[in-house]
């Protein structure tokens, strides 16, 4: 295969998957909207941790749902759940992934699916074929799947919710919850708490908050998106939240050119930072403002920079490294 046609299809691969990315943004801000509506999926409350099965959940498109014991055969059909499910879970109650989770440029657990050897899956006759007696699935799975497997009168319980931190920590204790890995979900909640408190105390009390903007494929993420928190755990500001952006936007070269962000940041493919980082500084959109001038340009392994799971920590960290300079 020629190098060309090689960059054309890791090219075609990133832009689906950030696409799917954009598509999580914005179905989970049409549900944060819903407030109180019953529809909305249910916070989790210390009442409901450390009960008894059975416990009852309400999704992510409104439906009770009742795990009636704890679940022996979990599949997961979102690389979300499955980095969370690994996480705290004992890998032998899993019998199913999904196909990202083998994905180099998007999973955190590469390695670890490794030893779960034929359970990254897709498609409902392969699931059920599982007997999973819990089935993980999100608001972007694929609608005629979710629709078979609801059909079989499996056990589907579906997220929605992926645009803050708060989503991801609230998501972390709904699959503790559902599985009975409650306090280890609990643990892994601390464990991300405190390493964002680390990087907090890297950020210069004395230095005014660097103002970033993130862009990729001509659009930059706004105010309820993963990026503005992940921004603000940081230390910075984010630019395009700061001037009235919401969600993912495609936005002009004149905007980024008048909003003069100190620094832009960027994600890409694991062993591809540099290069995109040189695409970037000869973007003549990005050579027009502050950062571009002076090189401020930081990219992230998509890895920690599309996840919406505890991994985004690592994200925080190479942001700050980039802000600040690299912890010693």
């Amino acid at each position: 295969m020629s190098q060309e046609k090689k960059n054309s299809g890791s090219l075609l691969k990133s832009v689906v998957v950030i696409l799917a990315v954009l598509a999580v943004a914005i179905i989970g801000i049409e549900f944060s909207r819903r407030g109180a509506n019953p529809s909305a999926p249910m916070p989790i409350t210390e009442n409901q941790q450390a009960q008894p099965f059975p416990r009852e959940l309400r999704d992510g498109s409104g439906e009770v749902f009742i795990v009636t014991a704890k679940p022996k055969r979990i599949a997961s059909q979102t690389l979300g759940t499955d980095e969370i499910l690994l996480a705290i879970c004992d890998p032998s109650r899993i019998v199913a992934l999904s196909s990202l989770a083998e994905d180099a440029n998007y999973s955190n657990i590469v390695e670890q699916v490794k030893a779960i050897p034929g359970r990254a899956t897709q498609g409902a006759e392969q699931i059920l074929q599982m007997q999973p007696d819990l089935i993980f699935v999100a608001s972007y799975s694929r609608a005629e799947t979710v629709e078979q497997l609801k059909m079989s009168k499996a056990p589907v319980f579906r997220f929605s919710n992926f645009n803050s931190f708060e989503d991801i920590k609230n998501n972390i204790r709904t699959v503790g919850l559902a599985t009975g890995c409650d306090a280890e979900a609990e643990k892994l909640i601390q464990k991300m708490n405190d390493e964002l408190a680390a990087v907090r105390a890297r950020i210069p009390s004395d230095q005014t908050a660097p103002r970033v903007m993130s862009y990729g494929g001509g659009y930059t993420a706004g105010d309820n998106t993963t990026f503005n928190d992940l921004a603000h755990a940081a230390g910075a500001v984010n630019v395009s939240a700061e001037n009235g952006i919401k969600e993912f936007v495609k936005i002009s070269g004149e905007k980024i050119a008048e909003w003069q962000p100190d620094y832009i940041v960027a994600g890409a493919n694991d062993g591809e930072v540099e290069n995109k980082r040189q695409i970037l500084l000869n973007d003549p959109i990005i050579k027009a403002t502050k950062a571009g001038k002076v090189g401020n340009i930081i990219v992230i392994n998509n890895r920690h920079y599309l996840t919406v799971t505890h991994n985004i920590v690592r994200g925080v960290e190479t942001l700050a490294d980039g802000l600040y300079g690299k912890q010693k």
